[in-house]
């Protein structure tokens, strides 16, 4: 008697599952939602300058960079032949840690 009740115990606990996932389906995809959009950015945040290719107007466009500045960082890279990262502009004279990490985000390298 054991056996048999132990036996429908668990045909009833399959059934369960079986028939408990097929009522409980939700589909991945709901088409009623729209999709999330990013928060609208400023052109400030868009503007990025590659480092070794802008000209002065570009570089002046960046806060904080004037045209003795600009025209600094352009001689050193005619001198050195570019920067290879970002931080490298701290070697052009006049530039303190501060200016770089206040430019970090507007400059960039490409290789």
């Amino acid at each position: 008697m054991k056996k048999v009740l132990l036996t429908a115990a668990c045909c009833a606990a399959a059934l369960a599952i079986l028939l408990g996932g097929y009522f409980c389906y939700a589909p991945f995809w709901q088409p009623e939602y729209a999709p999330v959009s990013p928060d609208p950015v400023s052109a400030e945040e868009v503007l990025r300058v590659n480092l070794n290719t802008a000209t002065a107007a570009e570089l002046q466009s960046i806060p904080g960079i004037g045209e003795g500045m600009a025209q600094a960082i352009l001689e050193y890279r005619e001198e050195f032949g570019g920067f290879i990262i970002v931080d490298q502009v701290l070697l052009v004279e006049g530039v303190s840690t501060d200016d770089v990490k206040a430019w970090r985000e507007y400059l960039y390298i490409e290789e």
